[in-house]
């Protein structure tokens, strides 16, 4: 007699790698396809030069226009929790930003005296910047200008906690009941002793290498970046494993890998609907326009302008510090007796620091804390002490972000409205009056530093600048844009009835 039990069977299994999801193409989606445009890209050359040749240096808008005083409160009261699972979002659907093979180097000028990176007055400081891997097979002339990869798939498809290669995921599986393997008390996950290429970056207060093995076993590579991010991985590998023990107590009679498919569906959902409906209307205070059902004939690949602009306007959420917070509602403070971690004495060590703190103490902290305002200012631990490369050094993301757009050739500015069906800025006023009129030496300077040729602002200097309490119109653009096409392109959409 055929058992409804068995139908788990025959229910198609979603790629690790993206693959398939469409079947009329086959690629879209997938791990290492090219970020997409919609509008042509401005390399100086053409081709694959940096785009903004005639720009003013990264570091000395990110110091004119991102520097401020820290701990100015969200005016949306949104937290801490909200602004680190936004990295989670963005690891889960792309991983454009890591060095080629090889390195491409670039140095992002610095000012003589910088007060942070150059306090000796040499003058020869420079920031080190990778420009991000791309396709060999672009680059090489007008017609085929460079393009940089995804190495993530775009799709919400539970990469960030069962990465993008079955062969990694057999790693941290335990192949038994449908759980993924951890400790003896089921809290914690296993240490890399099979030494899975997590990303082991330096720790720059350590200044040396540090044993890949004692990082947690997780799905993404960057998961020790930071305490944050690293307490959501281990929270969403938890909640596989409840899934796990509720499918096989409802059907006894499945395989350890029918209950783990299941397990990861239903984790892919969950994950798709918190993302869709609940952390982007808080993050963007918009929403996405109402589901109507798969679209076959839609693109859903991770767009330049979303990677290296729009998305990023969450990093001035970021705090300079964690607070933890025990069950009793108690704040835990520091050996040194401060109120919070400070974010950057923890880069790349976030593992060693959750081995003497629980992840709920962290979830309660962030919780409890107020992010940082909606503004173009981003805070110092971000700005100035963000984690370097191989060097050991400190770089500002402020900077990074600007050096990146002009990395994958984005437009101008106001090309980028255009792009989007946004009519251009006439006036440099125009990008944010309510902002220029409090502080009409803001404008100002932002005219004199760009010799006042408004076609030539960088979009993320542009659409940082047009932002006050959200993301600013463009960015806002942008990221519907994205979702919406990650969503309606997905065959495997929770939301598609016939997604079987």
């Amino acid at each position: 007699m055929f058992r409804a039990e068995r139908l788990m069977s025959h229910v198609e299994k979603q790629r690790y790698d993206g693959w398939y999801n469409n079947l009329a193409h086959p690629d879209w989606g997938a791990v290492d396809n090219h970020l997409t445009r919609k509008a042509p890209p401005a390399y100086s050359d053409g081709v694959y030069v940096l785009a903004g040749s005639n720009r003013p240096s990264p570091r000395v808008l990110s110091r004119l226009f991102m520097r401020g005083k820290d701990g100015l409160p969200s005016k949306q009261n949104r937290t801490a929790l909200l602004a680190f699972f936004g990295q989670v979002v963005t690891n889960e659907v792309v991983m454009a930003s890591e060095s080629g093979c090889p390195i491409e180097m670039h140095r992002i000028e610095i000012e003589k005296c910088d007060e942070m990176y150059d306090r000796e007055c040499r003058g020869d400081r420079y920031i080190p910047f990778h420009r991000a891997a791309y396709d060999r097979n672009t680059g090489q002339s007008p017609n085929a200008p460079r393009e940089q990869l995804n190495q993530m798939t775009a799709w919400i498809d539970g990469s960030f906690i069962y990465s993008t290669s079955e062969a990694w995921l057999n790693a941290m599986r335990s192949f038994q009941d449908g759980l993924l393997l951890t400790n003896d008390k089921g809290t914690m996950p296993v240490k890399n002793t099979m030494r899975v290429p997590l990303f082991n970056n330096p720790v720059p207060h350590v200044m040396r290498m540090l044993n890949p093995e004692r990082l947690y076993l997780l799905g993404d590579p960057r998961t020790n970046q930071n305490p944050a991010l690293l307490s959501f991985a281990i929270l969403l590998l938890r909640w596989h494993n409840v899934v796990a023990k509720r499918v096989r107590k409802q059907h006894r009679d499945w395989t350890d890998e029918e209950i783990f498919q299941r397990s990861r569906r239903v984790v892919i959902a969950s994950l798709q609907n918190i993302i869709s409906y609940e952390y982007l209307p808080a993050f963007m205070d918009a929403e996405l326009p109402p589901y109507s059902g798969y679209k076959a004939d839609t693109h859903p690949g991770v767009s330049h302008m979303f990677q290296a602009a729009a998305f990023r306007f969450g990093h001035s959420l970021i705090p300079p510090g964690l607070f933890r917070r025990n069950g009793e509602c108690d704040f835990r403070r520091t050996n040194m007796d401060y109120p919070a971690l400070r974010l950057c004495s923890t880069w790349w060590n976030s593992n060693d620091v959750l081995d003497d703190t629980p992840i709920e103490e962290f979830i309660m902290g962030m919780a409890s804390q107020i992010a940082e305002r909606e503004d173009p200012l981003l805070c110092s631990d971000v700005r100035d002490k963000l984690f370097g490369p191989m060097e050991f050094s400190r770089r500002d993301l402020g900077a990074l972000n600007i050096m990146r757009g002009r990395d994958n050739g984005l437009p101008d500015y106001n090309t980028a409205r255009v792009a989007y069906k946004l009519p251009k800025k006439k006036t440099w006023r125009d990008i944010n009056p309510e902002v220029f009129d409090r502080q009409p030496e803001l404008l100002d300077l932002l005219i004199k530093t760009y010799d006042n040729r408004l076609d030539n602002v960088d979009v993320y200097v542009g659409g940082m600048l047009e932002s006050d309490g959200k993301p600013g119109e463009l960015f806002t653009s942008v990221i519907i844009d994205q979702f919406t096409r990650i969503r309606d392109a997905d065959r495997f959409w929770f939301e598609n009835e016939d997604n079987g």
